[in-house]
């Protein structure tokens, strides 16, 4: 971990699993950006994502070409290529096993490593963004961007569709149908009320209000309601 931070390697808006950060720093940072935004009555789209199985999916492969793009070689990465290598499944019904199998994927749960190996494979998620901004905190993920045209929903659409891109050159698997927008605005009638966001062809639930990271952010950024 030592490596990725003195090299400045991780995200900046990732706040999941590191030194002096948290869901309250990551939410802070959040819900100001969010109220400068909506002070000026600018809106702001949310697109809330859904990973499905996150942490199961990681590739090993895929894995082992991201540690070593981002320098880390040689015996270290021969160790981390020995703690993933040789696992086994089988499936137990009434007692009777399957044939073991061999586990290609997947970080380690319950271990130290396996939350910084999933840093390391989200970490490039950022780069297929082009015009909107993302906060992580591990696999919470949020896409968003102001806006103020109907081309800027546009713009918004078309990062939707590079994280859809990324999904599929890595071998992760969003959930379309537990995504969801959420539009923060002053204003009553706003752009994103003639604009439908779509993931592999799933049309994005607009809601009024979302659970994120324990708290509930609502479209007029108040705070009556509770989880």
């Amino acid at each position: 971990m030592s490596h990725l931070e003195k090299h400045h390697i991780l995200y900046d808006l990732q706040h999941g699993f590191r030194k002096s950060r948290s869901c309250e720093t990551q939410l802070i940072d959040f819900i100001q950006e969010l109220a400068r935004s909506n002070n000026s009555n600018t809106q702001i789209d949310l697109i809330i994502m859904d990973f499905a199985k996150a942490f199961d999916k990681v590739s090993h492969r895929h894995l082992l070409y991201k540690l070593k793009f981002y320098g880390i070689e040689n015996n270290t990465l021969n160790w981390i290529q020995a703690f993933l290598q040789d696992r086994t499944q089988t499936v137990v019904i009434n007692g009777i096993s399957s044939t073991s199998v061999p586990v290609t994927s997947g970080v380690p749960q319950g271990t130290v490593l396996g939350p910084i190996l999933f840093l390391i494979y989200i970490n490039d998620l950022p780069e297929y963004l082009e015009h909107s901004k993302l906060r992580l905190f591990a696999d919470d993920s949020i896409i968003y961007r102001e806006i103020k045209t109907q081309d800027d929903c546009h713009k918004l659409q078309l990062d939707l569709d590079s994280a859809a891109r990324w999904e599929s050159d890595w071998l992760m698997a969003f959930h379309p149908d537990k995504c969801t927008n959420l539009s923060i605005s002053q204003k009553k009638n706003n752009y994103r009320h003639n604009y439908c966001y779509i993931l592999h062809n799933h049309i994005l639930e607009s809601v009024t209000s979302a659970k994120y990271l324990g708290i509930t952010l609502q479209s007029n950024l108040k705070w009556n309601k509770r989880i």
